[in-house]
């Protein structure tokens, strides 16, 4: 570059057009910082307040779709309750009705027993036998003529031999002799044998014949009540309810689920309109609470965002158009405020007349302070000659700084 470009000649003029530059620089500088914290913050209010906004939708959502549900639920399990009831109601007329049915139609087959009974009575009166033979234990053990004839006969056996154990048990301890023990057992097996042989030849043999008469009708009436029992089966587990006169409850109960049905097709449809319309309607409801916080929040960003570019640009610019001008002359650590301040305080003073003379009066200054206090005690005999002739340093002669760019 030319002369007239260098800066270093320049003065006072050019240190306050450098110190503007440079005080311009940094304030654009602060100026991003400040930007860049205060989109920082709005973002995180803007997604704070975003948060906040989704949460109450939600919440709102999910209560309203609650209740909508729990409003259908109810009627639903009013109408289940109602239908229970109807139920119930049929179930305890079937009953009757059925209870009615078995009586009529076993009634000829219960008239049956009942007159089978009384010849069975009449038997035993006839005879002189004592009713306390009319049992279905004397039957089987003294005339069986069935499986369970015999088992009966087995069980009385088990127990006539476990009797006299029974007792021996409950005997005081004296009397747990062997001896005792054979005599218990052999007695009741001589009572038992007895009463079996008085029974035998007194009324059995005695009365054979009507016995057996007995035993005849007895074995009608157990099938007849089995006749019964069967038809009673069948009749229950007839699903033909048409002759019980349920008709009435059987609408009401197909009317009642076809309501069930209706409901549940309502909330589908209830449900399907909230996801779809009143979901949104909510959401934007809400929202409108909101998004004129939220966009004034980010026009703000968008402002500060825009702003913080226009200056990194101008900074870019600024920055470069200094380091053209003044960095390659000065250096780069001279071009703070302070530095620069010192070099105007020094042309001021008359120390310097120019940049560059100044910039060697401050770095000769600042070599001045830091020189070592034993040196600045030498006696005034052994200083130089105190002469008009001016030193190399006052003029900047043969030891001019290395780092002087003059």
């Amino acid at each position: 570059m030319g002369e007239e470009n260098n800066v270093l000649n320049g003065g006072i003029d050019i240190l306050n057009e450098m110190k503007a530059s440079v005080t311009g620089l940094e304030e654009m500088k602060q100026r991003v910082t400040e930007l860049s914290e205060k989109q920082t913050k709005l973002e995180k209010d803007i997604a704070a307040k975003q948060k906040s906004m989704d949460a109450e939708i939600g919440t709102t959502v999910s209560k309203r779709l609650s209740e909508i549900e729990k409003s259908f639920d109810s009627e639903i399990d009013n109408t289940r309750d109602r239908m229970k009831r109807v139920r119930n109601k049929k179930d305890k007329l079937k009953d009757a009705k059925v209870s009615e049915r078995i009586e009529m139609e076993t009634a000829s087959m219960r008239e049956r027993i009942r007159s089978q009974k009384q010849d069975l009575k009449g038997i035993f009166s006839r005879e002189h036998i004592s009713r306390i033979f009319n049992t279905e234990y004397f039957f089987s053990v003294f005339l069986p003529d069935q499986v369970g004839d015999f088992c009966v006969i087995l069980a009385s056996i088990i127990i006539m031999l476990a009797l006299p154990a029974l007792i021996y048990i409950l005997l005081p301890e004296t009397l747990h002799k062997l001896w005792v023990g054979i005599l218990l057992y052999v007695a009741v097996i001589v009572i038992a044998m007895a009463i079996f042989w008085l029974i035998y030849k007194f009324v059995k043999k005695k009365n054979l014949k009507a016995l057996e008469n007995a035993r005849t009708i007895r074995d009608n009436i157990r099938n007849t009540k089995k006749d019964i029992r069967k038809l009673e089966r069948d009749i229950r587990k007839d699903k033909d309810e048409s002759g019980y006169g349920l008709e009435k409850y059987e609408y009401e109960l197909q009317e009642l689920d076809n309501q069930i049905n209706d409901i549940i097709d309502q909330k589908k449809r209830a449900l399907s309109d909230f996801e779809n319309t009143t979901k949104v309607d909510i959401s934007n409801q809400i929202k409108a609470g909101y998004i004129d916080s939220i966009n004034k929040m980010k026009a703000e960003n968008e402002i500060a965002y825009d702003e913080q570019r226009t200056l990194e640009n101008r900074i870019k610019t600024t920055s470069l158009e200094i380091s053209r001008k003044y960095e390659a002359y000065v250096g780069k650590e001279n071009l703070s405020i302070s530095m620069i301040d010192s070099l105007i305080e020094i042309i001021n003073g008359g120390d310097a007349v120019n940049i560059a003379d100044a910039l060697v009066f401050y770095r000769k200054s600042q070599s001045d302070t830091r020189k070592p206090a034993a040196e600045k005690a030498v006696p005034e005999t052994a200083r130089p000659n105190d002469t008009n002739e001016p030193s190399n340093d006052s003029v900047g002669g043969s030891e001019t700084d290395p780092a002087d760019p003059v």
